[in-house]
Formats: structure tokens, C-alpha cells, sequence
């Protein structure tokens, strides 16, 4: 009887480090939205928030314009940075421009529930994204959102460091509107990636120096070997 054939081992992802980044993007506009529509309000304000800061539908984003073959440059090129961690070969740093970063969140079928609801950009030291998220499938008690839209665009902190990854809130603002000075206050103290930093990500973080936002772009350092 013949051997079964072995196995091709499992394809292994693409880093935690770009994975992780997405991931405390999509935290900041799910935290927002648990912030400003739960915090300590009755559930007759929250109705009157609703309405305030939600839409009726989804808000257009920017798209990307990348050619097939400069996406598989840029695909290839964040592979061949995490084979090199992984590896634990010494690499320079990989810096990725907004454009690049939309071009990876849009092609990941592992973020294809996020697809044109997430648009990220990098200002100076800042990472900025622009959102628009269906909110049918939150349940709030008393609240019907149906058919309802958060809209919004903030601007924030992005660093990895230690091996902990953090996003702090500079600003926000749903449709179109600043949220209440109150609201913001609870945000910006928070680390809106605290639970992005399980036993398991610190541990695939632990190879890098640093990542942080930068002369607009987003630079991941990893640690030298």
C-alpha cells in the first residue's frame, strides 16, 4: 500500500503586525460607537444620538487606485518582511504609505467584511481613518438600528511598542458632528487595542522594535538580530 502523500504545510499569514494595525482600526470605530451610544445615558438619549450621529446610508469612501501588477509588488513585499521576522532575519524597516495600506485592507480576504467600509490615511504622526459601518448587527436594548449608519472620521495614535500595541483617540467627529466633549474625554483615555494584546499577539509582537506613524507613513521596525 502505497504512502499517503504528505500534507503541504498550512499557508501561513501574513504577519500579525499588518493584521493587528487593521484590527485596532476596526476597534476604534466599534469602541466609538459603544462609547458615545452607551455610556451611563437612559435609553431615550441614546435615541436622540441615534438620530444625531447616525446616517440612513452608507457614506462613499476614497478607492485606490493600484494596478494589478504594483499590488502583487506590494503583496510580495510585506511577505517577504514577515518571512524574514519569521525567519528571524535581519531586515530594514517596512514602510507603508495609506494608499498601500487601503490597497492591502481591500485585497485580505481575511478583512473582506470591511471592504469599502474603511478607509485609512497617515498625516504627519497621525494615522486618520474614515469609517462607514452598518450597525444592524449591534444589539442595544432599546434601540432599533435597522437600516442606521455610523459615518465618521477620527484621528489617532498608532504605536506598537514592547511588544504591546496601543491606539489612542486624538479626534472624532459622526456625521459630520464632533461628538460631545464628554464622550471624547472617555475615548482618548482609553487604548482602543487593549484587546489586540492577548498572550498570543504579544508574543508575534515581541519581534518588533517599533511601529509607529511617522513623515506619514506607517514604519514597522523590527528588533535586530
Amino acid at each position: 500500500m502505497p504512502d499517503p502523500e504528505p500534507q503541504a504545510p498550512p499557508r501561513k499569514k501574513r504577519g500579525c503586525f499588518f493584521y493587528g494595525c487593521i484590527t485596532s482600526l476596526i476597534l476604534l470605530a466599534v469602541a466609538a460607537l459603544g462609547i458615545f451610544l452607551g455610556m451611563r445615558y437612559l435609553i431615550s438619549r441614546a435615541r436622540e444620538m441615534v438620530a444625531q450621529y447616525t446616517d440612513t446610508s452608507p457614506m462613499a469612501l476614497p478607492k485606490v487606485d493600484m494596478s494589478p501588477e504594483q499590488l502583487r509588488q506590494l503583496t510580495a513585499r510585506v511577505q517577504a518582511f514577515g518571512q524574514a521576522l519569521d525567519a528571524h532575519t535581519n531586515t530594514g524597516p517596512l514602510i507603508l504609505t495609506g494608499p498601500e495600506v487601503n490597497a492591502l485592507l481591500a485585497s485580505t480576504p481575511e478583512l473582506k467584511d470591511y471592504k469599502d467600509k474603511i478607509y485609512v490615511s497617515f498625516e504627519g504622526e497621525e494615522a486618520r481613518a474614515q469609517i462607514s459601518l452598518p450597525l444592524e448587527g449591534l444589539h442595544i436594548p432599546g434601540l432599533d438600528l435597522k437600516g442606521r449608519y455610523l459615518n465618521g472620521n477620527g484621528a489617532f495614535k498608532l504605536a506598537i511598542t514592547n511588544g504591546l500595541a496601543s491606539v489612542t483617540v486624538a479626534s472624532f467627529e459622526a456625521k459630520g458632528k464632533p461628538l460631545p466633549a464628554t464622550f471624547l474625554a472617555s475615548m482618548q483615555q482609553q487604548n482602543l487595542a487593549q484587546g489586540f494584546n492577548s498572550t498570543t499577539n504579544t508574543a508575534s509582537l515581541a519581534g518588533f522594535q517599533s511601529v509607529q506613524v511617522k513623515d506619514s507613513t506607517l514604519i514597522a521596525t523590527p528588533k535586530p538580530n
